[in-house]
């Protein structure tokens, strides 16, 4: 049996209604936002794996830094960095000891950042302390060898990229790679 309505009481369906209207509704966009952050994140880890692999074949970065996903794929063969200076017409080697502290440390610091970034790192700081610390040169040359698999023949081959500094700043860097 129907209980009887209350004179002036609107109908219950009504009623449920305007509660119903009351509440707002739960915000739309925070779940396309959270959709559209893991679209993109998921994105980039897609997309990364092909830069790095141009960044190491272009650039020289290490596949074992940056993230690289191929790391464990490619050996780390040493970087080589040798530091010479033309003084009185004659090309002299420098050796670590003969550089004063802080050329000694920027050389330091530059193998170990070329090691890792490639040709995005550039000798131009180490240079100038070289040139700062040994007044007795004209030119600094700084010659980078690098060891890297040939995937042609696979056999390891040096790369050399030099870069010639004058007291007037930098000179152009010239690469070779013997043997191929």
């Amino acid at each position: 049996m129907k209980r009887p309505r209350r004179a002036g009481a609107a109908p219950r369906s009504s009623a449920r209604a305007a509660v119903r209207h009351a509440t707002p509704p739960p915000p739309a966009s925070a779940p396309v936002w959270k959709a559209r952050a893991v679209a993109v994140l998921v994105g980039l880890l897609a997309v990364w794996p092909l830069c790095h692999r141009a960044l190491a074949a272009w650039l020289g970065v290490n596949p074992w830094k940056l993230g690289g996903f191929a790391m464990y794929t490619t050996a780390t063969p040493p970087l080589v960095v040798d530091v010479f200076g033309l003084q009185g017409g004659r090309v002299v080697v420098l050796d670590e000891a003969s550089l004063g502290t802080p050329a000694r440390a920027a050389l330091e610091r530059f193998a170990r950042e070329r090691h890792a970034l490639g040709e995005l790192r550039r000798p131009d700081d180490l240079a100038a302390l070289v040139l700062a610390s040994r007044p007795e040169l004209a030119q600094v040359a700084v010659l980078v060898r690098r060891y890297a698999l040939d995937p042609a023949t696979a056999l390891m081959v040096e790369e050399r990229t030099q870069h010639t500094y004058d007291r007037d700043g930098p000179r152009e860097g010239r690469r070779t790679t013997p043997g191929r």
